[in-house]
């Protein structure tokens, strides 16, 4: 993502070099009396960073005036849900006024050039400052949300899709919602490729070298920030596709999503029931779950024995059908493997000795009651329903007894339930397949258990905040640590990027509100309790 960015801003930087500069700029340049053609080829990188700050900020601009502002007056309530504009337009306004910072630094650095003249100072504070990094790592983080949420409201409200066209239609570039939103993804790597040109036309006794290399190295770091981010957001939007994508597909199966849970494999397995022979099966293992379907295939369509998903195309053979027997969570699925398999075979052998002696017993009882003078026909029939049931129930555990030889290509997979513990064999079409289950299935499970402490809190209850005015969403929350008499209390924030307000929850029996004020005109990013000084009293 990040290489294509880059390639695609230098294709622009060398547009836009051929665009005309402006005469008042010219003349600050002219009457610098500079000379050399590294000179001039400072003054022409420097003059690039100005003209494509200048199309950015502008970029920005309109995504506030154009977009952001109209949406949030209350006469267009109608044509989006406010939480989606808040979600669409998050971080937009930080990084305008940062960057409207920078370029009227840039603007008069430019205006008053000199042949010592550094840029690579104002590079540096812009690019060192956490702030900034914080934003745009917010901003790429939520990047693909937003995304989804101009998917949504498209869906929910015909007249947005509209207010997008005529909003396009009006701003000067012309330029769409979804182009001038990745305009923040693509400006970090621009102002690498700007820099190293700069480096690269600046002797190293310049005054400006340092700082340049300085900005580079700080520059760099907040791309690789950035690449990572949306490479791990790529990453999550890819597998919740999966997810979805398997969920659509299985007939019965519901609420499978799940924020952690990612897919790993399919295996076509074939179970060996004790009654009812052998039953085609198809297992679907993620980090958390196991799902068993029963598969039907129709003619034509692939046997795959073993795969992994990363498109819809392979996701699963879309010829086939699915539909839910059972899903479980992985804690409560064991393989029985080594003692254990002995352990249930002996299990079932004394059963099955159990059912012998018992078939004799009634065989005993029901020579006994011919001898019987008074009437016993009800007695008969009982005796005669518990034979059949014993040999029904006998049946099945020979059956069982002689499936669970267990050649290589077999696998027993035990769980845990209310009123018991239940087994099932499946048959895999080869050893080989066998073994790799076996080995994704412990790998999820160590996984599962070491991540056990780390995974997100279990949501309780929904608390309703009152809110000083529309549009606010939350941003940060600490709890109080002071005195025992707050030691139940936690400070909530919300912020709709203009004003910031503060709610203290009181979690002391029922969780309440016990207050909500706005406290500052600005947007709040962090909060955290700071204990006051212990003072001797004399």
């Amino acid at each position: 993502m990040l290489q294509m960015v880059r390639t695609l801003a230098q294709f622009t930087i060398a547009l836009e070099d051929m665009r005309d500069i402006g005469d008042g700029i010219d003349a600050a340049f002219a009457t610098s009396g500079l000379s050399g053609a590294a000179e001039d080829m400072r003054k022409h990188v420097i003059m690039t960073l100005l003209d494509t700050e200048q199309s950015y900020v502008e970029s920005l601009r309109t995504l506030m005036q154009g977009y952001m502002k109209p949406l949030k007056q209350p006469e267009n309530s109608l044509l989006c849900d406010p939480s989606l504009v808040d979600e669409i337009f998050d971080q937009i306004p930080e990084l305008l006024e940062h960057h409207e910072q920078f370029l009227e630094q840039i603007h008069d650095c430019v205006q008053n050039w000199h042949e010592k003249q550094k840029v690579g100072d104002l590079l540096v504070q812009s690019f060192s400052k956490d702030v900034l990094v914080n934003i745009y790592s917010a901003y790429i983080d939520n990047f693909l949300n937003a995304k989804d949420a101009v998917r949504i409201a498209k869906e929910a409200r015909p007249a947005f899709m509209k207010f997008l066209e005529q909003s396009m239609r009006e701003n000067k570039e012309k330029q769409a919602l979804s182009d001038l939103m990745i305009k923040p993804v693509q400006r970090i790597p621009r102002y690498e490729l700007l820099v190293k040109d700069l480096l690269k036309h600046t002797p190293e006794d310049h005054p400006d070298h340092p700082f340049l290399i300085d900005a580079q190295r700080n520059i760099k770091q907040v791309a690789e920030r950035i690449n990572k981010g949306m490479k791990s957001a790529e990453e999550v939007e890819r597998n919740a596709r999966i997810v979805q994508e398997i969920e659509s597909h299985i007939e019965g199966m519901e609420d499978l999503q799940a924020p952690l849970r990612r897919f790993l494999r399919q295996e076509m397995v074939v179970e060996v029931k004790a009654v009812g022979g052998k039953k085609d099966r198809s297992f679907f293992l993620f980090t958390d779950l196991l799902v068993c379907t029963t598969l039907k295939r129709k003619s034509g369509s692939l046997r795959r024995s073993s795969m992994s998903l990363y498109t819809a195309a392979s996701v699963i053979d879309t010829s086939s059908k699915y539909k839910l027997l059972w899903k479980l969570p992985l804690e409560d699925v064991d393989i029985v493997k080594g003692a254990s398999q002995a352990t249930n075979r002996e299990s079932i052998q004394k059963s099955i000795s159990r059912l012998d002696e018992d078939l004799n017993t009634l065989g005993q009882v029901s020579k006994l009651s011919e001898t019987l003078s008074f009437p016993h026909q009800g007695l008969d029939d009982v005796i005669k329903d518990l034979m059949a049931a014993i040999h029904r129930e006998l049946s099945e555990k020979q059956s069982l007894s002689f499936s669970m030889a267990f050649p290589p290509n077999k696998v027993e997979l035990s769980t845990t339930k209310a009123d018991g513990t239940e087994s099932f064999i499946f048959e895999f079409p080869n050893p080989d397949a066998r073994l790799g289950f076996e080995q994704a299935f412990e790998d999820a499970k160590k996984k599962l258990a070491s991540n056990k402490n780390c995974l997100d809190p279990e949501f309780l209850k929904a608390i309703p905040i009152m809110k000083t005015r529309s549009g606010m969403q939350f941003s940060c929350a600490s709890p109080s640590h002071g005195s025992p008499e707050s030691l139940h209390e936690v400070w909530v924030c919300n912020s709709d990027g203009y004003v910031g307000q503060v709610c203290l929850l009181s979690v002391r029996k029922e969780p309440t509100v016990e207050a909500c004020i706005a406290v500052c005109s600005a947007r709040i990013l962090c909060i955290a309790s700071v204990p006051g000084l212990k003072r001797a009293y004399r």
